[in-house]
């Protein structure tokens, strides 16, 4: 019986790692060369609508800074999205429910970090394209 018990626990503890990546931190991730035509009102504006889009709540905490917060079903992802006219961060704030131990975090997370860093790029050529 015991024998059984140390490999069920091995089993699970083998998903837990599975479901486990290290964290995606996207840093300076470079907007268009023309993003540089752009107010930082409307790089801002950009971004707000890429992650509003994917149902991420935004917050402004100062020019160039917003937190953004997904909260889908039981689990919490914060970031924080520094910005300037030239690129853009997104960086690991805090979560719930995302088994985040200080390295790795649950391999969703970063599915919605890249998502979220596609649709800010997307938006910001947009912009870009519309004010040439």
């Amino acid at each position: 019986m015991r024998s059984i018990k140390i490999v069920l626990f091995g089993m699970l503890t083998m998903l837990v790692v599975a479901c486990t990546a290290p964290i995606a931190q996207v840093e300076r991730q470079p907007f268009p060369d023309d993003a540089q035509n752009l107010t930082m009102d409307q790089i801002e504006d950009a971004i707000i609508k890429a992650a509003t889009a994917r149902e991420w709540t935004v917050s402004k905490l100062a020019t160039g800074k917003l937190t953004a917060t997904y909260a889908p079903r039981d689990h919490v992802a914060k970031v924080e999205i520094d910005f300037t006219q030239h690129d853009f961060s997104i960086l690991y704030v805090d979560s719930t429910n995302l088994k985040y131990n200080g390295g790795t975090i649950h391999k969703n997370y970063n599915r919605w970090v890249n998502n979220l860093k596609v649709d800010i790029q997307r938006e910001v050529a947009a912009k870009v394209a519309l004010s040439s």
